[in-house]
């Protein structure tokens, strides 16, 4: 079988959905078959680890989420005559003329539309609804999404898979001396510290951890910090130089997955307090490692962690000051106040 798997928005590999769609790649190329991937990426900014791949490479000019892609696209599928077209992501062309598995990983557009554009909202409805119709598969992370799909664009949930997406591949990931050097400027004196992987969306409620975290005994008397991976936004920054607190919420920026897997291993627990997530990546590579889990009780979260983690209200900034996770012997985790 001939699989294009089209990787044109997977040039930042810190997104989840670009990591999601890297690693599929990753496991594709390692399957002892006799399948013929082609990777479709967007030229001049393929990602950097697929740029030595054994798979065969196809460029195109067109940018996700614009009217090219609508035109281009479809054009270099047909030259390819693949055996199915997989697009992990919301860019994907409406007259693609192969058989199409088309990814949906969470409607926030539709489940949160005041955080969100009038042009994103109305691209959801239009175009996402239209592609799920004419996809021949739908694959989805988790049982929520799969319900949204089915209420909010009408699609039969027979069309639908639900399979769940993995955070091993951190796991394997080696780290150099400069990750280590990198880890040591983000935590001077190795202080224990809480720890966040998200990018700047609003649903993904950094904000609130923050205003949670500064109201923790223990943030104030400096006890531990709270160190925050991704693209942050401006507000975030904004917020915590007002309070002068920088040097206890530690801003690490997008890093390497050899400086991610050290923060995962050494942290005191991963901060999750996301609204509407479909399935959440970091959740899934913090438990890899056994770190305990804090997350918000919506979306999905509660389906991806089950009994593994604690669950939080977002009404109760409170609970959030006031949870502490200790890694047990053994396995799993207890919690206990910081007071």
């Amino acid at each position: 079988m001939k699989i294009c798997l089209d990787l044109r928005t997977a040039s930042n590999g810190q997104h989840g959905i670009a990591r999601y769609g890297i690693e599929l790649a990753r496991a594709l190329q390692a399957l002892a078959t006799s399948h013929r991937l082609i990777l479709l990426t967007r030229q001049g900014n393929e990602p950097g680890c697929l740029r030595q791949t054994s798979a065969s490479v196809l460029r195109c000019p067109a940018r996700p989420y614009s009217l090219e892609e609508q035109l281009l696209v479809p054009f270099a599928v047909a030259r390819l005559r693949p055996d199915v077209y997989h697009c992990p992501t919301y860019a994907c062309p409406l007259f693609v003329p192969i058989p199409t598995l088309f990814n949906v990983h969470d409607l926030l557009p539709l489940e949160y539309p005041r955080d969100f554009s009038p042009g994103l909202r109305l691209y959801h409805l239009s175009l996402v609804r239209w592609m799920a119709k004419r996809a021949c598969r739908i694959v989805t992370p988790s049982a929520y999404t799969l319900s949204s799909l089915c209420t909010r664009l009408s699609v039969p949930s027979d069309k639908v898979r639900v399979i769940s997406e993995g955070g091993d591949h951190v796991k394997e990931g080696r780290f150099t001396d400069q990750d280590e050097r990198r880890y040591h400027e983000i935590n001077p004196g190795e202080s224990d510290y809480f720890l966040s992987v998200a990018n700047p969306r609003p649903h993904k409620n950094i904000l609130f951890a923050i205003r949670s975290m500064l109201g923790s005994q223990a943030l104030r008397q400096r006890k531990v910090r709270y160190v925050l991976v991704g693209q942050q936004h401006p507000s975030v920054y904004a917020y915590a130089r007002a309070r002068d607190v920088e040097g206890r919420i530690r801003f690490a920026g997008p890093v390497s997955e050899g400086l991610l897997r050290i923060l995962y291993e050494r942290a005191t627990a991963l901060l999750c307090p996301s609204r509407g997530e479909g399935f959440c990546l970091p959740v899934v590579e913090a438990m890899q490692f056994g770190l305990p889990v804090i997350a918000s009780d919506d979306g999905a979260l509660p389906e991806v962690i089950g009994q593994t983690g604690l669950l939080l209200s977002l009404d109760s900034a409170q609970g959030w000051q006031e949870a502490r996770p200790k890694k047990a012997g053994g396995s799993g985790f207890r919690f206990c106040s910081w007071s």
